[in-house]
């Protein structure tokens, strides 16, 4: 939400904080699509403000959210890769003196769509990064949902990441909204404790002898077990569970193959009521 990043960004610079970045991704999903444009302006409005304040405070880069940074279940990793790039190594495609020149520009170009915007870093005259994440840097990821945080917070955390070659890896304050994973207690650091969440509809079915079967493709796997299951991976009795996961298509986006994996899921799902094992089918078609 918007008006949590103005909070955060407020709350930082009146506890003494003197510059700020933000990098930005537009959505255009869960928001109506250009409705980017609309929160950069207030977005950049907020800054303009902090600055008059002494407070260097601009955007450092953006893109969409499903082409820059955000994938998720490991299904994709050139998607973090691209963010990667523009916000701690500062170097993307496209180059722009301001966010709201660069989501205007970029939203003009035939389809353009908000999730989809390409990698942007914003320069300074000289043409330099205004924000790439450096030594010393205190780094705060807002999400509070862990699916497509968790692998970036992987990529910022882990001493010995190899999914992709990070080039340069700054020793930096890291915290999430939230811990991401309490398995693997990523992040170490996070602003808001994580809820625990106990006698989820998954743990009641199976602790009452209830046979149930759980499948999507690689992008929504996670709803149909992880979240359904109260953010814990893993079976509860795997004697009365199976779960199947239809890997994802990589390296194609959604919108050019919005087929997706729909037939695969039907097919194992219609395999599962016919088997006569389960008394509980869940699935997810994603597309």
């Amino acid at each position: 939400r918007l008006d949590q990043v103005q909070l955060l960004v407020k709350g930082a610079s009146e506890r003494g904080a003197k510059r700020i970045r933000l990098h930005i991704l537009a959505d255009g999903r869960d928001v109506l699509d250009g409705s980017s444009v609309g929160f950069v302006e207030t977005l950049e409005n907020d800054l303009a403000q902090l600055r008059e304040k002494g407070v260097d405070a601009q955007v450092a880069s953006g893109g969409g959210r499903m082409y820059v940074t955000m994938d998720r279940y490991e299904n994709d990793w050139d998607v973090v890769k691209r963010g990667w790039d523009a916000q701690v190594l500062g170097e993307a495609p496209y180059k722009f003196k301001s966010a709201l020149e660069a989501v205007k520009t970029l939203r003009a170009e035939p389809k353009a769509n908000d999730q989809y915007l390409p990698a942007f870093v914003i320069v300074d005259e000289s043409g330099k990064s205004v924000g790439p994440i450096v030594d010393g840097d205190a780094v705060v990821t807002f999400n509070f949902r862990a699916d497509r945080m968790v692998m970036l917070a992987k990529a910022l955390e882990f001493a010995d990441f190899d999914k992709f070659d990070r080039v340069r890896v700054p020793k930096i304050k890291y915290a999430g909204m939230l811990q991401y994973d309490g398995e693997l207690k990523l992040p170490n650091k996070f602003l808001v404790s994580p809820p625990l969440i106990e006698r989820t509809s998954g743990e009641y079915l199976v602790k009452n002898g209830v046979r149930t079967f759980a499948c999507s493709e690689t992008v929504k796997f996670g709803h149909v077990t992880f979240f359904w299951n109260g953010n814990r991976s893993g079976y509860f009795d795997e004697t009365k569970e199976e779960y199947i996961e239809i890997p994802s298509d990589s390296g194609i986006t959604f919108n050019e193959q919005p087929k997706m994996k729909a037939l695969e899921i039907a097919e194992k799902t219609r395999d599962a009521i016919l088997s006569g094992k389960f008394d509980q089918v869940r699935i997810n078609l994603p597309n």
